[in-house]
């Protein structure tokens, strides 16, 4: 294998000492150094097709400027998405960058994304839930016995020792009622997946807040069934929830809002609900109100008018990023903050 060049053959190449070099390809700016000769350095640099040795620099440095993101869903979806895209944004401003892992390991004694950390590959981590889990509790005691800097993301771990970044379901829920029953609604339905993690209980709870201010007004849940989809693949899953949920939405949905009245209301949890239930009203002439608490976007259809409240995923991710530098450079103690949601709005085609 070829011997890398090294900063004394660009000095060589250039005539300049090696540690002219060094400033230059550090970034130096303190030193007296013309523009000819950085440009020179620069030149040469590409030309030998020079590489950084990063490893002795993170030691060099004590930092690898490189973070641990850990998440198992797809990034095609709107909210991972958003939340890297927040993560990405922050880091590149600060001169980090990130490294994506799964929640899988490759040597069967840790994840991979807190091996990164253990040795040094990457300063900190920040942790994506799935559902609503914090990392599994053996887990959670090494980065706590190790000091790693880490934040958990929509998800709240006991330990508070651990810091974390939360969203307000709860609060986006209760603003959407406000708004439905404010503007005359009566009967408000809610159809929610009936699957036992945080987001989908605060979203519930936020609804019958809602509800309680208002006398005489009725909300109503329907749960659609989720046991069987938590059992399969995710692929399976995603194919599986849109049979049940068109089924769901045949026997139980309907027969609920065809004694609904004008100016009444039914709210969807999940996108894939909006996605499905948004046609049919229109199909019937209902004259219902419909409203999203996914951040997913709505069915694009003519006269289509929903009421959507959505979690600020990219200011979360931007915040994750904060709070975790915030812990590598000892500015911080953990701690939690909550991230409220947008303010409901009717998106209109």
């Amino acid at each position: 294998m070829k011997n890398r060049p090294t900063i004394k053959d660009i000095a060589a190449e250039v005539g300049v000492s090696h540690t002219t070099v060094s400033y230059i390809l550090s970034g130096n700016t303190t030193q007296k150094i013309s523009d000819a000769t950085r440009k020179a350095v620069l030149d040469a640099a590409r030309r030998l097709q020079y590489v950084p040795n990063g490893a002795a620099r993170a030691l060099r440095i004590n930092s690898s400027n490189c973070i641990s993101v850990a998440m198992e869903k797809s990034i095609t979806q709107a909210r991972y998405g958003s939340l890297l895209e927040g993560i990405r944004n922050t880091l590149r401003a600060e001169g980090y960058w990130l490294m994506l892992f799964d929640f899988g390991s490759s040597d069967g004694l840790y994840p991979d994304y807190l091996n990164s950390v253990l040795q040094r590959r990457t300063d900190g981590i920040i942790y994506i839930s799935s559902d609503g889990n914090p990392p599994p509790e053996e887990w959670r005691k090494v980065i706590i016995a190790n000091n790693l800097p880490f934040v958990a993301c929509d998800c709240c771990p006991k330990e508070k020792e651990l810091a974390s970044i939360s969203f307000d379901y709860e609060r986006g829920a209760f603003e959407v009622g406000c708004r439905l029953f404010g503007e005359g609604a009566r009967r408000l339905l809610y159809w929610r997946p009936d699957v036992k993690v945080q987001q989908e209980d605060y979203r519930e709870l936020g609804l019958r807040r809602a509800a309680a201010l208002y006398p005489g007004v009725q909300l109503e849940v329907c749960y659609l069934p989720y046991e069987q989809m938590e059992r399969s693949s995710e692929v399976e899953r995603h194919q599986l929830f849109s049979q049940i949920c068109r089924q769901h939405m045949s026997q139980a949905v309907i027969p609920h809002l065809s004694e609904y009245q004008a100016g009444d209301a039914v709210v969807c949890s999940w996108g894939v609900m909006t996605k499905y239930l948004a046609p049919l009203m229109q199909d019937k002439g209902w004259n219902l109100k419909l409203a999203s608490l996914s951040d997913s976007e709505s069915p694009v259809m003519k006269d289509a008018r929903i009421l959507a409240s959505k979690s600020d995923f990219l200011r979360g991710g931007e915040e994750c990023t904060k709070l975790l530098l915030q812990l590598i450079r000892g500015e911080t103690e953990p701690h939690q903050i909550i991230v409220p949601p947008t303010t409901p709005g009717y998106l209109e085609s």
